[in-house]
């Protein structure tokens, strides 16, 4: 059904196109436009695959240097030459396209390397659920991006010691957040149409808001897991940065599916191949009701009108906006929720990860912690000193059995979650509206900036409500603050409700005139 259903949208679009070859830059189309130029063959994956590569090589690691291409398929274009002389793509939505994928996620004869230094040679013999879906439907892997070393930043966003740091596309001095830095520079930059993320504290959202992408953080089990190194399972979740919302459903769609490996996504079973129909239907906020959330204000102010200015101008297109304060407690969920789970969850995880290597890599968290002592005291690879003491602490700490553990399973959460939900039924909410951040893109570790103002000890506050309780949030371009850096605005709703924050972001993304990209 979502293949016929994309198809017939995309028909009428055969009119845009011309019959003799496409002459725009083909890097800007979106994934339907992309469709139709490949099926009317006004372009070849090739040709598309050519394009993006030519934008690496011109700004990746040469021109704007963003660095934020860690790995390239070397076998990308035979796969798309294959892919042109089978002409095969009919009704796959996303046949002949490129994507790039985080390398904490695994793809198979590919390393995945987690950007640290004891998995420099690690190659997966199959990939990750989400991978193989999206290449059963005939998208190409393009290459790896760059990340937070093992997806946990440690005050050096965008850094891993084997891939350096991921640049902000839009100044040099700031940082693309963490962790799926590489991930949202890429796409800001036109390396790939759309890139796979990881999201465990804020690493798809703060990205897409620093670089003015889209990225959706969704509802725990919607996506599988299964191949992905883990940071803590009862948070991570996987994701897409895209430049639109219409992309983002298109790709939501193919790799939302019942992953066996990961029980999680038994939970969501019922919600298959509705996106894309969600955001291509009728969206409107007229009538909706939105709680603008003041518990993140005050971080800094050029944020904070962009917040304004999102919310007026929904109420301005018909929805019905109410400022609302939540409890105490939701100010910030790492110190009660996020950070103890990690704490007790990343050794035993990541053993079970390590253990399903091919022989040659760690096969567990004592070897990896063996060879990274081992090639931090070569002083080959510079590791972020930070994410190293992290690395011992998780190390030397198994809480899984802990009272704290425990009760913030059985009690904190649950509790939290149906807190959560009463604020939302008491007050008819649709969904809840913020600043994905309650600052611009902070100033890089080894740069300095007199121009950043922040007011929050930590900027990522609002993200960690949608990472403890497992909710759907979405992070879109909401504007820019005065310096011209992206702001992203955030629609948070209910567990289970992704399609309705992308019906708003979509409604959203349409009336939103501050919406440009570099």
């Amino acid at each position: 059904m979502y293949k016929k259903s994309l198809m017939i949208f995309l028909a009428p679009l055969f009119a845009c196109f011309s019959v003799h070859a496409y002459e725009g830059d083909i890097t800007k189309l979106s994934l339907p436009q992309m469709r139709v130029a490949l099926d009317n063959k006004q372009i070849t994956s090739e040709q598309l695959i050519t394009a993006y590569l030519k934008n690496i090589e011109k700004n990746d690691k040469k021109g704007k240097k963003i660095n934020a291409v860690i790995y390239i398929n070397p076998d990308a274009l035979a796969q798309a030459r294959i892919f042109d002389a089978n002409n095969n793509g009919k009704n796959l939505p996303l046949a002949g396209i490129p994507f790039l994928v985080k390398d904490n996620i695994n793809t198979a004869g590919i390393a995945t390397t987690g950007g640290t230094l004891p998995l420099k040679n690690s190659t997966p013999q199959a990939n990750a659920f989400v991978v193989q879906k999206l290449i059963d439907q005939g998208a190409i892997v393009l290459g790896k991006t760059n990340l937070s070393e093992l997806a946990a930043s440690y005050g050096r966003l965008g850094y891993s010691s084997l891939g350096g740091q991921t640049l902000n596309p839009f100044n040099e001095k700031r940082d693309a957040s963490g962790s799926s830095s590489g991930s949202a520079a890429a796409v800001a930059m036109s390396f790939a149409p759309f890139a796979l993320g990881t999201d465990t504290s804020g690493s798809i959202r703060g990205p897409a808001s620093t670089t003015a992408t889209v990225g959706l953080r969704p509802s725990l089990g919607l996506t599988g897991r299964s191949g992905v190194i883990p940071l803590s399972l009862s948070a991570d979740t996987v994701g897409v940065i895209t430049r639109d919302v219409t992309d983002q459903a298109i790709v939501l769609d193919v790799i939302n599916a019942v992953d066996l490996n990961d029980a999680a996504t038994l939970n969501l079973n019922h919600l298959r191949n509705i996106f894309y129909k969600a955001v291509t239907g009728p969206v409107s906020l007229v009538g909706k009701r939105i709680g603008i959330i003041s518990n993140f204000d005050g971080g800094n102010s050029d944020v904070d009108k962009v917040r304004d200015h999102a919310a007026a101008l929904i109420k301005n297109h018909g929805a019905i906006i109410e400022e609302i304060k939540l409890p105490e407690i939701f100010n910030d969920l790492w110190s009660p929720v996020l950070g103890p789970l990690g704490l007790a969850e990343f050794r035993p995880q990541m053993n079970a990860y390590l253990s399903a290597l091919p022989s040659g890599s760690p096969q567990n968290m004592d070897e990896f912690m063996q060879e990274l002592i081992k090639e931090t005291k070569n002083g080959t690879y510079l590791i972020n000193p930070g994410r190293f003491q992290g690395l011992m602490d998780n190390y030397t700490t198994n809480t899984t059995d802990s009272a704290e553990y425990i009760s913030i399973l059985t009690n904190t959460i649950p509790y939290l979650r149906k807190a959560f939900s009463q604020i939302m039924d008491e007050n008819n909410f649709d969904d809840l509206l913020f600043a994905t951040m309650r600052c611009p893109p902070s100033v890089r570790y080894d740069k300095q900036d007199l121009t950043y103002k922040c007011a929050a000890s930590d900027p990522y506050t609002p993200s960690y409500i949608a990472s403890a309780l497992g909710l759907p949030e979405i992070s879109i371009p909401g504007g820019r603050d005065q310096y011209n850096l992206p702001v992203g605005i955030s629609f948070l709703g209910r567990f289970g409700d992704d399609a309705e924050i992308l019906k708003l972001a979509k409604a959203f993304e349409t009336v939103n005139k501050n919406i440009s990209y570099k």
